[in-house]
């Protein structure tokens, strides 16, 4: 482990010609074969690697991974709070609740098929069943399934806005949201298809879907009020601290920057292999590299 961890981090300046042009990388830290979730919180950035079974927890000051801590093949969905770093795995249908201070395993938590999503909201963590339709709520002090709300279709990615819980419908063409004293869904159509990431972002929803677009949805409505073309498979939007949206894509291998006022996008950048889940921290972008085996840091105050 001591030589792992010596050996994991590369930092270096990436040319432009790796890199496309546009938005440069500062920085690439190996975190072994498959990093997928990315999620910022404690001090660190926190990435689960499908393919070892890790989180390696990594110190943005120093671009090092200062941890690498075993939890289960297959772990991908991440998510920060509750005091707590907790992660899912489709190999074992578990959710993982990780504890910053001792970068251990405290609980394992049996959850539906396909857990696809994780967030932290309201008190609780939820969990999109991906295979059986359900969005689970555990308690984030107990660790216990407090409720199973059922939703059918495929939920994926979820979001709160105002209290109030949205998702997307993996396999649909739809969002929904969900009334969490009745387990009522209400669905919104998107007028495109298989939505999967979903964000609060500005005190709208931002989702990618699977026909190549990244979409901006009221939450007031529920209507889509700006789509723009994303080539490729598009994954995780999230906002960049100088106030633009990025937008991940794993086909091709680029980080897309929008401008959410003037409502264009501003270019279009090569990231790694398989980019598809981007965390915040010290103000930089951390794009993961899922069919590769690093994280590439950008800029993300221009």
């Amino acid at each position: 482990m001591r030589c792992l961890l010596c050996t994991v981090v590369l930092v270096c300046a990436v040319s432009a010609a790796a890199a496309g042009g546009g938005t440069q990388p500062v920085a690439r830290i190996l975190t072994g074969a498959g990093p997928c979730g990315a999620a910022s919180g404690f001090g660190s950035v926190w990435i689960a690697v499908y393919n070892t079974g890790r989180v390696v927890r990594i110190d943005p000051r120093r671009n090092r991974i200062t941890r690498s801590i075993r939890v289960a093949k297959g772990v991908c969905p991440i998510a920060v709070g509750a005091g707590s770093v907790w992660v899912a795995s489709d190999r074992t249908n578990l959710l993982y609740r990780i504890d910053p201070r001792r970068d251990r395993v405290m609980r394992r938590i049996r959850v539906a098929e396909w857990p696809a999503h994780v967030a932290v909201g309201l008190g609780s963590v939820w969990v999109s069943g991906y295979e059986v339709g359900t969005i689970l709520r555990v308690d984030a002090r107990t660790g216990r399934v407090s409720r199973s709300y059922k939703t059918g279709g495929n939920p994926s990615g979820m979001a709160f806005v105002d209290g109030r819980l949205w998702f997307t419908f993996g396999r649909g063409s739809a969002i929904g949201q969900l009334d969490l004293a009745t387990g009522d869904v209400t669905q919104f159509p998107l007028g495109h298809d298989a939505p999967g990431f979903l964000e609060a972002i500005g005190g709208n929803l931002w989702t990618t879907t699977g026909d190549g677009y990244a979409l901006r949805v009221d939450p007031q409505t529920g209507r889509v009020v700006r789509a723009f073309p994303i080539p490729g498979t598009p994954a995780q939007p999230a906002a960049a601290p100088d106030g633009t949206i990025w937008v991940a894509e794993k086909e091709r291998n680029t980080v897309t920057r929008i401008d959410p006022i003037a409502n264009v996008i501003l270019d279009v950048s090569g990231a790694g292999r398989g980019a598809l889940a981007i965390a915040v921290a010290r103000r930089d972008m951390w794009v993961t590299s899922y069919a590769g085996s690093d994280v590439w840091r950008f800029k993300g105050d221009r």
